[in-house]
């Protein structure tokens, strides 16, 4: 499908062309794509509805994105709107949004992943080598980083997590009590949280540093715990060592 209306391109602009064994119907604001979809790198000016399965050859640029089916891309994603996906998401590149995504199905991102609204993911979750939202970060189901994880606002991880990198946010939460003794939450860089950080059943190679530093049962922490106000430590927790209380200019 392509816009005839020239007027509306920027020059040299290169436009998506879509293509679909089912239903393709383009309205005001939206294209809605039903059955076996391919895309070709380029630019659509309005939202993509995506409820059967989709490749997208080369780097996709829209205006929002809805997904109930399957999509994988070749490249880059770059999403002017809400994006939401209850399907399989699959971008080899950078995944970029400018205003919040929900991720309810299985997500991989290959590349750097940023979100200036907020992220949840309650399914798989796999990101790349940076994954940033900036609104904030809840993390239900299973999650993979294979770099670091910031945001400015919160950061709220209680499904099963593997993150290479550090952590960084306002507040950390990581962890829910359970009775299963196995260590669901491990990180191998280190939590940086400028108030509170809270994590339970947590292995941390690296250090945790916050103004209130509180560590549940079942962790395991080879790195050094900062602290400004107060500290709060299970009996069941293993530190490397003492924690160090700092000062407020210190985070």
């Amino acid at each position: 499908m392509e816009n005839k209306d020239n007027d509306s391109i920027k020059k040299n602009e290169k436009r998506a062309i879509i293509s679909s064994s089912g239903d393709l119907a383009e309205f005001e604001r939206h294209i809605s794509v039903s059955g076996s979809a391919k895309i070709s790198g380029g630019k659509v000016n309005k939202s993509l509805r995506i409820s059967g399965s989709g490749n997208i050859n080369g780097d996709l640029e829209c205006e929002g994105l809805t997904l109930s089916g399957s999509l994988k891309g070749s490249g880059n994603v770059t999403v002017h709107g809400d994006l939401s996906s209850s399907g399989s998401f699959d971008v080899a590149g950078f995944l970029y949004g400018d205003e919040n995504a929900d991720f309810a199905g299985s997500t991989q991102v290959g590349n750097i992943l940023t979100i200036q609204g907020t992220l949840i993911a309650s399914g798989k979750f796999k990101g790349g080598n940076f994954v940033r939202s900036d609104q904030g970060i809840n993390f239900s189901g299973s999650s993979e980083i294979n770099g670091n994880l910031s945001s400015e606002k919160g950061i709220n991880i209680n499904g099963s997590t593997h993150i290479e990198g550090n952590v960084v946010a306002e507040d950390i939460i990581i962890g829910v009590p359970e009775k299963i003794k196995k260590q669901h939450y491990k990180i191998h860089g280190s939590i940086f949280a400028k108030n509170n950080v809270d994590v339970i059943r947590s292995h941390i190679d690296g250090d945790i540093k916050g103004k209130n530093v509180k560590i549940g049962r079942g962790s395991e922490i080879l790195g050094n715990v900062y602290y400004v106000e107060k500290i709060e430590i299970n009996e069941k927790t293993k530190l490397s060592n003492e924690p160090i209380q700092i000062e407020l200019d210190e985070l």
